[in-house]
């Protein structure tokens, strides 16, 4: 099947809602977001990725149906409001008529999902953990000493919490009092990235490999801490192992795709994140998004480098169709 991109170059102007300038669409996004971000949440973070894009999918089109049949509601009851004030007697009424009251409600389901998804991956930190923190449990991967788990579950509210020094210490504790604790390192090293502390981080995940030299989430946030220390070529060695354990995921391209991206190494760039992006729109991911966003960023680039016919030739070679709106 061949993919179709629309590149709209002014995709990169803003951060949140990009491509919308309409306060009132911001808003309604952001207050269907509020919900959604909330159904997310509760979302088990062990299901595999495509029945987790799936959940996601159904809390963003629940949020999206909910909000529309209340808007619908709030305009009967207004209309409601509005005939009972025109009435001059409210003793003599027996009933009432409201136009469009014996209507069908319509759903549009689909309605601004793209705005609701692309603000939910910028805003939503439930989002973010789910997609990043989740892995699939090995030998090594809990354990079975009831204090190491105290501790680690301690370091979970306070991840939670965004208090990452509190999940630090507690995180520690948890492989203080079991050494073989590979989900507890993985955690203190995300801990650690989010405080800045790279090189603690490296430390964590390569002790969570040893442990479970298949633990996706150490190998692909092993090579983020890689990125931030500037070592790209081990940043690309990374996420290569990465890919050689999990060949259906579409991180290990993507990641790839943004090392070259820093090497200026567009074309090599460009042949990574197209794979990811045809990867993402397959597992239904709302990550798809950021694809493009690079994609259009490497158009941009390739084209001031005379480097089009390269682009093009990247894009054929993927069966994606690209269509420019300048």
């Amino acid at each position: 099947m061949k993919l179709k991109i629309l590149l709209s170059l002014f995709l990169l102007a803003s951060v949140v809602l990009h491509a919308q300038d309409d306060k009132a669409l911001e808003k309604k996004v952001k207050e269907i977001s509020k919900g959604a971000c909330e159904c997310i949440a509760k979302i088990d973070i062990y299901l595999e990725e495509e029945e987790k894009n799936e959940e996601i999918k159904s809390c963003i089109m629940a949020g999206i149906m909910e909000d529309q049949v209340n808007n619908t509601l709030l305009k009967q009851l207004q209309q409601i409001k509005d005939t009972l004030e025109k009435t001059k007697d409210l003793k003599k009424i027996d009933s009432l008529n409201i136009g469009g009251g014996d209507k069908n409600i319509t759903i549009i389901v689909d309605e601004n999902y793209d705005e609701i998804e692309e603000y939910l991956l910028r805003n939503c930190t439930a989002i973010k953990q789910l997609l990043m923190t989740s892995d699939t449990k090995h030998k090594n991967s809990l354990s079975d000493k009831e204090k190491a788990l105290e501790y680690y579950n301690e370091g979970i509210k306070y991840y939670k919490a965004g208090e990452f020094e509190n999940a630090v210490v507690a995180y520690r504790k948890a492989v203080k009092k079991d050494k073989k604790f590979a989900f507890a390192w993985d955690n203190l090293g995300i801990c650690y990235r989010k405080l800045g502390n790279y090189k603690q981080a490296i430390k964590a995940y390569k002790k969570s490999l040893k442990l479970d030299p298949k633990g996706r989430v150490p190998l692909m946030n092993l090579p983020i801490a890689q990125e931030f220390l500037k070592e790209y070529d081990n940043a690309i060695e990374s996420y290569e192992k990465f890919s050689k354990i999990y060949p259906d995921d579409p991180e290990a391209y993507y990641g790839v795709g943004r090392i070259y991206i820093l090497k200026k190494d567009y074309e090599n760039a460009l042949d990574n994140v197209m794979k990811a992006y045809k990867m993402y729109v397959e597992l239904n991911s709302p990550y798809n998004k950021d694809a493009q966003q690079l994609i259009t960023a490497l158009y941009i680039e390739m084209k001031k480098n005379d480097q089009l016919d390269a682009f093009n030739k990247i894009a054929k070679k993927h069966n994606i169709d690209i269509n420019i709106k300048e």
